[in-house]
């Protein structure tokens, strides 16, 4: 199945979309560590739980940055460009 094309402002469009998710996730993860009262959980294991489940949320969103990246990547460059950009510097955008 041939990808997509991705417009650079589609891909601004992912990254924000990303972004708002992944500052979502770390506020409500705040505001979870913290009782009705405001006062911080104090069960090592329930914080443990918590933290393992942002972390696999958090490290899906960043996946999602990197997919849209490579997806506009291939849709705007040839396959030597790609391999410079990738391997290369990180000159180029």
């Amino acid at each position: 199945m041939a990808k997509k094309d991705l417009t650079e402002e589609q891909l601004s469009e992912s990254y924000s979309i990303a972004c708002l998710r992944l500052h979502d996730e770390i506020t409500k993860l705040y505001e979870d560590l913290h009782g009705d009262k405001g006062m911080p959980c104090t069960s090592s294991g329930l914080v443990h739980n918590m933290v393992s489940a942002v972390r696999a949320i958090i490290n899906h969103e960043l996946d999602f940055i990197k997919e849209a990246s490579y997806q506009h990547q291939e849709a705007n460059h040839d396959q030597s460009e790609q391999t410079d950009l990738l391997f290369g510097d990180g000159e180029s955008s």
